[in-house]
């Protein structure tokens, strides 16, 4: 006999993640609306911490690509860094191991932070939008990251940056809330503002690692949106040489 309550319950959950706030039966009667403080803030004051959150995401059965994945990747480097990056969804690579880019994309991300004197064990915290690795790498659809974008968000307050990296066009999108392409945005410096933060976020979208490997050609390009991040570095005083 199923459970009932816990299923409505994780239904619950996921439309508040997706942002649906009220939900309509057949016969209009019978409905529920979450409030607005629910709806900015789907989760107990209690998880304030990296651990919480990790278990949150974990114990969330709203997306089908948990069924189909090996392991939760949540996050890599220093949780005390001013730094962040936010990239698409996990490969094979990150599946197996449970760490965000290990594989080839990431020797990439690594050379790329690297030239600018960054480092993932140092001074910058890793994450991805989508958590699951989708089936053969392919690229998570819109709603299969949207689900996501509150969870990435408390990550995001959890770590107060005060520079975030996007890489790729799917953590653009879902953090910018935006339609147009990676092409369009990258090199570009927007002010992000997260729902548990009282401040403004640097933010600028760079070509994903995995991009530049199938084409070198855009390196180039990829290297001058770096070196605008070692200039807003510099500007912001962050000090990137010392232990946090």
């Amino acid at each position: 006999m199923p459970d009932l309550k816990k299923n409505s319950l994780n239904l619950l959950e996921w439309y508040k993640s997706v942002g649906i706030d009220i939900c309509i039966q057949n016969s209009p009667r019978v409905r529920f609306k979450i409030n607005s403080e629910d709806k900015k803030n789907i989760f107990s004051n209690k998880i304030n911490n990296l651990k919480d959150l990790e278990k949150k995401i974990y114990k969330f059965n709203g997306s089908e690509l948990k069924k189909t994945a090996t392991k939760l990747v949540f996050g890599d480097g220093n949780p005390k860094s001013k730094i962040m990056l936010i990239g698409e969804a996990p490969g094979y690579e990150e599946d197996i191991s449970g760490l965000p880019f290990v594989g080839a994309a990431g020797k990439k991300l690594d050379e790329m932070i690297n030239a600018i004197g960054l480092n993932r064990r140092k001074n910058v915290y890793i994450t991805n939008i989508v958590p699951w690795r989708p089936p053969n790498n392919r690229t998570p659809t819109e709603k299969e990251f949207s689900i996501f974008v509150p969870y990435v968000e408390k990550h995001i307050g959890i770590i107060n940056p005060d520079i975030i990296i996007l890489l790729g066009n799917i953590a653009a999108k879902a953090i910018l809330k935006t339609k147009k392409g990676i092409t369009k945005l990258h090199g570009n410096w927007f002010n992000y503002k997260n729902p548990y933060q009282n401040k403004s976020i640097y933010v600028i979208c760079i070509f994903h690692p995995s991009f530049l490997l199938r084409s070198p050609g855009q390196k180039k390009y990829a290297w001058e949106d770096l070196k605008k991040v070692e200039k807003k570095i510099n500007e912001l005083k962050i000090k990137i040489n010392e232990k946090n």
